[in-house]
């Protein structure tokens, strides 16, 4: 049998560098949904605080890593500090930058303990590797995607980022194989890796699920969760990009190493239990079997009921814990002899925080006070707003984004009242695109079953071929489309859509087109049952533009993001108030319809795919 050897490493408390507050959590959310989700395949090592020391960093690799053999994975995952170094004259073919990436240790900078290099920990996994096993690596830390081979301005969250060490490493404190030179490194890297962002970009940790933690490893562990165990790495990727962007700005998830992203996550030794959630009586309560690990937000407005037909028999979720969740029924007594298989029926709405401009700033208070999808920053929570509400001249406003660059066009109105009204509602409509985006089941068994491909479309082709390979993402989770030289100008790239149902039941599946003009649209595929072990083209078959919005000239360097969500239950329901209009289209006419949750009473899933268009320059 398979088996996966995982090295768990979190370090919040360092003795030479800026704690950390979510680090711990991450790489413990992490074990604790393998161990549900791998049983006895699943051999871990965890290094927390303290433990994680240098020696006790390299010796986990050797010694525990290290057992791993033919047909086996290998998993380090690092949550903590990341950094550089100067390189070392002799390696400056190998970094264009001239730095090397760092992993900090609990114990880095105190006296001569140097940090980890990227060069030491390329030969470290290069000798695991080197067993037959498959190598893989998740990094939430600063520089990741270097680690194993700038600044931004107004960070939203808590940086897991420390200075550069002084001086390149001393060649007596790296480890044996590289202190009489670099011969030792690998010519290529021989893993499968997962980083939270660029090597010129920091990753971020805020308050998740009512803790802190790194928003790649809560965004991994929800792809997770949302895809399935069937998921590749390029997919989990692609689907953890969507959520870290929904959660901050400047953090772009990369795929590293040399080896390929397109294998199943860990051999496919994860399973998803086939009932869903169970509820059961433990210890003198009720819980269910799913917490914060497996996607589960902090109590409040979360509840689950009885799957199935007959009365309705709801629960809310009282206390999340790391691997289950404390709950108590609502208007019914369940039996404690009986376990009962739940659904998701209410999850809360994230609401946005929004900084207001200085002009007219009580109005703009008075107009957010009850908004369900806006709020303003408590004490403690990231310094940087998601959105920024301003009124910057008589009867004018302006929504801007994290970035400070505007969101859309000053909005003009008869006077500051009603230019108020315009700002908040702008911004209600933007926070409910981003909860639709991001919206995903906790836990399904649904999860993965029917997979959403793009198909190239050749030129002059009707109908999509049943058979030709599905486009993959790039390495950082986008499918990219350019626009093509045409007689009469730039052609928009066209595409066929596929669902393939790779499961035993007929499923009810939905495709939302989300648009970069926060529009919402379901005419892709309203509504459909897709067979048992069946494809199925959408759209009928046709092919199907991706192009700038109306009015935008196709100008060179021209792109736009859309974002297809499909969603997927195992009975009937309406796509119609998944839908909004674009903002400006909203802004006139504001919609009614509304469905911020999942398909009511019936297993569901999601899946999300990016597509960015481009103009090439």
């Amino acid at each position: 049998m398979t088996t996966v050897y995982a090295l768990f490493t979190g370090i919040d408390a360092y003795q030479a560098a800026p704690r950390l507050g979510g680090c711990v959590n991450d790489v413990t959310a992490a074990q604790a949904y393998l161990e549900s989700r791998a049983g006895g395949a699943l051999r871990p090592l965890a290094l927390h605080d303290g433990k994680a020391t240098r020696d006790a960093m390299i010796d986990g690799v050797r010694h525990h890593l290290g057992r791993a053999r033919t047909g086996d994975t290998a998993l380090f995952w690092y949550a903590g500090h990341g950094s550089q170094a100067p390189l070392p004259p002799e390696l400056s073919h190998l970094e264009p930058s001239g730095r090397m990436q760092t992993l900090i240790c609990a114990d880095s900078r105190l006296g001569d303990v140097p940090d980890l290099y990227d060069k030491e920990l390329s030969v470290l996994l290069g000798r695991v590797a080197a067993t037959g096993c498959r190598v893989v690596t998740v990094l939430d830390c600063c520089h990741a995607a270097g680690a194993v081979r700038g600044e931004i301005p107004e960070p939203a969250g808590r940086d897991r980022w420390a200075p550069p060490a002084a001086a390149a490493p001393r060649p007596e404190l790296l480890i044996p194989e590289l202190r009489s030179g670099w011969a030792a490194l690998p010519d290529h890297s021989r893993l499968t890796g997962l980083a939270a962002c660029r090597s010129d970009q920091r990753a971020r940790e805020r308050p998740l699920g009512g803790r802190p933690h790194g928003v790649f490893s809560w965004a991994l562990l929800g792809a997770l969760n949302q895809l399935g165990p069937a998921a590749t790495y390029r997919e989990l990727l692609a689907a953890a990009r969507c959520q870290v962007e929904n959660l901050v700005y400047e953090q772009t998830p990369q795929l590293i190493g040399d080896d390929p992203a397109d294998r199943v996550f860990l051999g496919g030794v994860l399973r998803t239990p086939a009932s869903g959630i169970t509820l059961r009586h433990h210890r003198g309560q009720w819980e269910i079997d799913a917490g914060l690990c497996h996607g589960v937000p902090s109590p409040g407005a979360v509840r689950v009921a009885v799957a199935g037909p007959g009365p309705q028999r709801p629960a809310r979720v009282v206390e999340v814990l790391t691997g289950r969740s404390i709950v108590e029924p609502v208007g019914w007594a369940p039996d404690p002899a009986v376990q009962y298989p739940v659904v998701f029926t209410a999850l809360p709405r994230p609401a946005l925080t929004v900084a207001l401009g200085d002009r007219n700033r009580d109005l703009l208070h008075d107009r957010l006070a009850g908004s369900p999808w806006l709020r303003l920053p408590e004490t403690g929570e990231p310094a940087v707003p998601d959105l920024r509400l301003d009124l910057p001249a008589p009867g004018r406003a302006r929504i801007l984004g994290s970035d400070h660059l505007p969101v859309t066009g000053d909005l003009a109105a008869a006077d500051d009242e009603a230019a108020a009204t315009l700002a908040i509602r702008g911004g209600e409509h933007i926070a409910r695109w981003r909860h639709i985006r991001t919206l995903a089941n906790p836990v399904s068994p649904l999860a993965g079953l029917i997979r959403l491909e793009i198909v190239a479309a050749h030129p002059g082709e009707r109908i999509m071929p049943p058979d030709r390979p599905a486009l993959q993402p790039d390495d950082d989770g986008l499918i990219r489309l350019a626009y093509r030289p045409g007689p009469g100008g730039p052609v928009a790239p066209e595409v066929f859509l596929r669902l393939h149902n790779t499961g035993d039941l007929p499923l009810y599946c939905a495709l939302l087109d989300l648009t970069g003009r926060y529009r919402i649209h379901a005419r892709l595929m309203p509504g459909a049952f897709v067979g048992p072990r069946h494809r199925t083209a959408v759209a009928d078959g046709r092919r199907i533009a991706f192009t700038l919005p109306a009015g935008r000239p196709p100008e060179p360097g021209a792109h736009i993001h859309d974002w297809l969500k499909l969603i997927v239950a195992t009975d009937e329901f309406a796509s119609t108030p998944f839908e909004q209009p674009t903002l400006d289209e909203a802004l006139v006419q504001p919609r009614t319809s509304t469905r911020d949750a999942g398909p009511d009473g019936h297993e569901w899933a999601t899946a999300t795919l990016g597509v960015l268009t481009t103009v090439p320059r």
